[in-house]
Order: C-alpha cells, then sequence, then structure tokens
C-alpha cells in the first residue's frame, strides 16, 4: 500500500496539489489552511456582502437594552428570548443592507458635514441645549457605541432614509381623490336596531349535556406535564461591596484617573450657514455673508440675525448655537476657523461642502481632573465592582466544578453559601420569572437532568447571574377530572345555548319584520352615525351599518351577531354627509398624509421586490 501511495504521490495532478500548498504556507502561513477548515460563516450574507458577528452581537446588546428600558428597572432578563431577539436583529440587519446598497446603486450620498450637524443637533447629545462632548461619548458608551461605530451606523440609516423620503415626498393625491376620500370619511348613516341579548342565566344544563361537553373536550382537558426542581442561582452582587474598598484602593484609583486624564480645550461656538445651490452660488453667499458680517460688527446680536438669516434648521432658531466642540469635530476649514478665533471673535466667511458658515466664539473652556469627593462613590463603586467579577469568575468556575461532581445541590450550597430554592411547578414549555427562559427550559429538560437526575450545566440568566438546578418531581400529564372543570364547562354551555337562542329569536323577528310587521318591537335609533367616532354604538354594529347598500325606498333589514354574542336586527335610514367644514389647511394636511401613506406603500412593495431578488443566505 505505501509503496502505491508513492507511486501516484509522483503524477502531474499530486505535484500540482502539492505546489498550491506550498504556495499558500509561504504567502500566508500553516494558519491560512487551519482557518479554512475551522473558520466560522458570517450570521448572513446579502448579496454577497457579509453581516459580521460583531455587527449582530451589538446590534442584540442593543435591542436588549432598549427593551428592558422600556419595561423598567424590575424586570428580569431572563425574560427575554435570545433566539427570537437574535432573528430580529438579524432580519433587520439583512433589511438594512439591502436598502443601504440599493441607496448607493441610485448614487444617493451622506457627507461628514451632514453627518456633524446632525450629532451637534441631537438633543440627547446636549446639555440645557448646547451639543456636550462628554454627554456624547457617555450617551454612545451607554448604548454600546464608539464614536466611529456610531457615525458609521448614522451614515447608513441617513443613506436609507433618503431613499424612503424619495418615495414619501413624491408621493400625490390628485384633487378629486382627496374629495371622494373625506366624502367617504364625513359619511353619516342613520341608524335604526333592536338587540336580543342572550341571557345565560335562564339556560339550566343537565348532567347529560355536562357529560357531552366533557368527553367531546377530553383532548384539551389535558393538564400539561410539570416539573418542579431545585435551584441555587449566583449573584454578581453577592460579591460587590463598596462599602470594603479601603482607602489605599481608593487613593490609587484616583491617582490612575489623574495619571491618565486628558484636559481638552472646549470651544462655545455658534454660526450662521448660507447654502449654496441652484438658486445661490457661492460668490453669492460669500457676499451675503459679508453684509451680515458688517452688520454684526454695527452692533446687530448675532443670535437675533442668525434667527432670521441662517440655512442651518438645526441651529437657527437656537441662535446659531453649537454648543461646545472639541478640535478635530468638525474636520476642515470650519474647525481651523473655530480653533483660530479668540473669545468674542467673529470669523471671516468660511467655505466649506455645506455652505458658507460665519462663525462667532463665545466661550472657552479647559476640562479638569475632577476632586476626588465628586468622582469618590463612583469609583468605590468601580473598584467593588472590579472586585466582584474577579470573585464571581472564581465562584463560577467552582459552581460549575460542584454541579458536575455532585449528586445535588447541598455541596455548592454549602461551600459558595447559596440558598436552594424550589420553584413552583412549571409546564415544558415555560413557566414564570426564570423559568421562562429559553436556556433554563433547555437545561431543566436535558436528558442528564430528566433521565439521570443529575445537576443541570450552569445556565448564565445575564452578565451577573448564574443558575444550576437539580430535578425535585416531575409531575406527568393527566386528564382533569370533571369536577375540576365542571363551573368552566357549564359557563361556556350556558353562553353557547343562550348565544344560540338569542339568534334563533333574531331570526324569527327578521322574518317578522320583512314582511313588514314592525309593531311592538323596541328600536332603537341613533342618527348621523359616523366611522371612527365614538357614537356610544357597538363597533360591530357601525361596521355592519356602513357596509349595507344606500336604502333605495322599502326597508331593508340585516342580522348581525355582535361579539359577545347579542343579536341584533339593523337597518339604514338615511345616508347623508355630517356637519363638518375643512379649513383649506386641514384639507390640505389630509391630503400630505395620505400622499406619505401611499409613498411609504410604494416603498415597502419596491423594497418586498428587493428582496425578492436578493440572494439572502442565513446561516
Amino acid at each position: 500500500m505505501l509503496q502505491s501511495m508513492r507511486d501516484n504521490s509522483q503524477g502531474i495532478i499530486a505535484k500540482i496539489l502539492v505546489g498550491l500548498i506550498i504556495v499558500v504556507f509561504a504567502l500566508w502561513g500553516v494558519d491560512s489552511l487551519v482557518g479554512l477548515a475551522t473558520a466560522e460563516p458570517p450570521p448572513a450574507k446579502v448579496n454577497g456582502a457579509e453581516i459580521s458577528k460583531e455587527e449582530l452581537f451589538r446590534g442584540v446588546e442593543l435591542q436588549r437594552r432598549q427593551i428592558l428600558n422600556q419595561m423598567g428597572a424590575d424586570v428580569d432578563p431572563a425574560l427575554l428570548d435570545d433566539n427570537l431577539l437574535r432573528k430580529a436583529v438579524l432580519d433587520s440587519l439583512v433589511d438594512r443592507a439591502l436598502q443601504q446598497t440599493a441607496a448607493e446603486e441610485q448614487g444617493l450620498f451622506v457627507s461628514e458635514e451632514m453627518l456633524d450637524q446632525l450629532i451637534v443637533t441631537t438633543t440627547d447629545f446636549q446639555v440645557e441645549g448646547r451639543f456636550d462632548r462628554n454627554q456624547f461619548e457617555a450617551a454612545l458608551r451607554s448604548a454600546g457605541f464608539t464614536p466611529l461605530s456610531y457615525r458609521d451606523l448614522l451614515r447608513k440609516l441617513t443613506l436609507i432614509d433618503q431613499q424612503r423620503r424619495a418615495y414619501s415626498d413624491s408621493a400625490f393625491v390628485t384633487e378629486s381623490e382627496l374629495d371622494r376620500m373625506l366624502e367617504l370619511n364625513r359619511q353619516a348613516r342613520d341608524v335604526r336596531y333592536t338587540l336580543i341579548s342572550p341571557n345565560p342565566e335562564s339556560i339550566e344544563v343537565s348532567d347529560a349535556d355536562l357529560q357531552s361537553e366533557y368527553d367531546s373536550r377530553a383532548a384539551s382537558l389535558m393538564t400539561p406535564e410539570q416539573l418542579v426542581v431545585d435551584y441555587v442561582i449566583l449573584d454578581i452582587e453577592k460579591f460587590a461591596d463598596p462599602a470594603s474598598v479601603s482607602e489605599a484602593e481608593l487613593n490609587s484609583a484616583y491617582d490612575a484617573l489623574r495619571a491618565e486624564f486628558q484636559g481638552q480645550e472646549e470651544r462655545l461656538a455658534r454660526h450662521i450657514l448660507l447654502e449654496v445651490n441652484d438658486e445661490q452660488s457661492v460668490d453669492e453667499a460669500i457676499a451675503k455673508a459679508n453684509e451680515l458680517r458688517a452688520q454684526i460688527l454695527g452692533g446687530s446680536d448675532f443670535a437675533q440675525v442668525a434667527k432670521l438669516e441662517s440655512q442651518d434648521i438645526g441651529s437657527a432658531s437656537l441662535g446659531g448655537e453649537l454648543g461646545y466642540l472639541t478640535k478635530g469635530f468638525f474636520d476642515g476649514a470650519f474647525d481651523d476657523a473655530l480653533f483660530s478665533l479668540l473669545q468674542g471673535d467673529l470669523s471671516e466667511p468660511v467655505t466649506t461642502e455645506f455652505g458658507v458658515h460665519l462663525i462667532k466664539l463665545d466661550a472657552i473652556r479647559q476640562t479638569e481632573v475632577p476632586a476626588l469627593a465628586d468622582v469618590e462613590f463612583e469609583l468605590r463603586d468601580e473598584i467593588s465592582q472590579r472586585k466582584a467579577e474577579a470573585e464571581y469568575v472564581v465562584a463560577l468556575e467552582r459552581l460549575a466544578d460542584l454541579a458536575f461532581s455532585s449528586s445535588d445541590l447541598v455541596a455548592a450550597s454549602e461551600e459558595l453559601g447559596l440558598e436552594i430554592l424550589t420553584s413552583d411547578p412549571f409546564a415544558l414549555d415555560g413557566g414564570e420569572g426564570v423559568f421562562s427562559n429559553a436556556r433554563v427550559l433547555r437545561a431543566a429538560t436535558a436528558d442528564n437532568v430528566l433521565k439521570e437526575r443529575l445537576n443541570s450545566d450552569p445556565v448564565e440568566l445575564d452578565a451577573g447571574r448564574t443558575l444550576v438546578l437539580h430535578l425535585n418531581e416531575q409531575i406527568p400529564a393527566r386528564q382533569r377530572a370533571l369536577d375540576e372543570v365542571r363551573d368552566d364547562l357549564v359557563a361556556l354551555i350556558q353562553a353557547q345555548k343562550a348565544a344560540a337562542k338569542a339568534s334563533d329569536d333574531a331570526q324569527a323577528l327578521l322574518s317578522r319584520v320583512t314582511s313588514g310587521d314592525v309593531t311592538g318591537i323596541d328600536w332603537i335609533d341613533a342618527e348621523a352615525v359616523i366611522r371612527g367616532a365614538d357614537s356610544g354604538l357597538p363597533a360591530d354594529l357601525v361596521e355592519a351599518a356602513f357596509a349595507m347598500p344606500k336604502p333605495d325606498g322599502s326597508p331593508d333589514y340585516r342580522l348581525i351577531t355582535l361579539s359577545d354574542g347579542t343579536a341584533a336586527i339593523l337597518s339604514i335610514i338615511a345616508v347623508g354627509t355630517a356637519d363638518e367644514v375643512l379649513e383649506p389647511e386641514q384639507k390640505q394636511q389630509i391630503g400630505r398624509m395620505l400622499a406619505n401613506l401611499q409613498g411609504e406603500t410604494a416603498f415597502n412593495a419596491y423594497f418586498e421586490q428587493l428582496k425578492l431578488q436578493a440572494e439572502i443566505e442565513i446561516n
């Protein structure tokens, strides 16, 4: 066999393969082949472009934070299903990649200056109405962004928004269409109806009826299989104790803060922007800027001139104020001009991609090292959290060892000081609290827990809590006895029979009124009923009224059943128009709203077509 291998290795194909391997090793090293064999595929590809794991991870974490913030401080993070969260974020990233590519192919563009303006005018980055660099960076850190990654995301979203707005801003509704829609919306109907309400209390339920209903619903009256588990939770907060931080540790941390601190000069700036476009050339904008500069130097208030003349919609209403800026925040000529001014100075006209600016420097400040008293609380918390993380990691490793080597949770409880808790019974598809967490459910239903009766593997609930569980009791599914469900079945039978009787009575009444006999009926009249207005009528009754044709002289009666089982006989008396006069501005606003809706519908249709034509690979 060895001789055969040797003979085959002398062939031309073998020599070519060996030569290729040598080239790969020479250029990229042995890791290139190992990497090819072990490389993990990206979460998704869109038309060949990869969506990275880092992008997906950042999106999931951001979405998780937003959901938890919306749900309140007391919410259990374990309630979030990581699989559902990952799928939703990945779908969103795929959609964004498609829309971004389409926008770029259509020649849409977002300049650096536009991104700068969007950032400095974002209220979340402002303190007392002014852009603040520290607030900007703190807000980004809390959301898991760096300034560069945020600018990249902002660029993508702005690009996509340009494309979406191209559809919404170019859509329109004709005058006749708008008039017809308004006419339909303002249509008013006079209706007459009578109600036949069910009376469940009047229905007698026999034992035979009850047994028959019980037998027919036997499959749906099973209790689910349930589990009861014992569990311990290792919580990082168990190790965090700011009060235990020594003075030496505190002073050392403060010294490190002072050594790393870099003061920055921040400049409070205002500007007036004159755009360069088809209506105003660069020379015209510069001439206009010189005129305004002369006015301001002659005594006019810069803020008032900015409010009247500046074409920067983000800052004009604020008197041109941009907040405190650090060097390098605005690249290019704007930055150079701002940091060449003395406090109180007004610049010459400065030309950038955005247009022509007049810049005024209101104030200069230096960031200084905060006093120890001002940061003591944060430093103590940071030190204690750092120590807690180290102790938590050690305890977590020990918990994993004890969970693996022990037949129950006693050893982990005694050595790590953890309380053994016992759950309420919960179904295999989820219970309450931590037992609605998909990872906990997978651990509880794993073979090593259910069949081998061992401890579960550690389950990370969130960044600082880990759970280990052990099966206490397995409660099999069973048929619920008739006595357990008697009250529910009696109420169900009564409701069904009462609704059926009300429908039969209404059908008999409909036959009577259709033949012309309307005497002795307790009719209810409602005038000028309008779609969507609060008329006091049941919603399904109003919906049925507007689905009926306009009366042609003879009464038309319809039988409808409301959502609560009540039967109704309904008739339309007259159709008219509500006494409502729209001002021209209101009519224009409604027209714009309808046009935007049509534009949004057109964009969604265009995007769905993009998705159908795209090559999307989800891993």
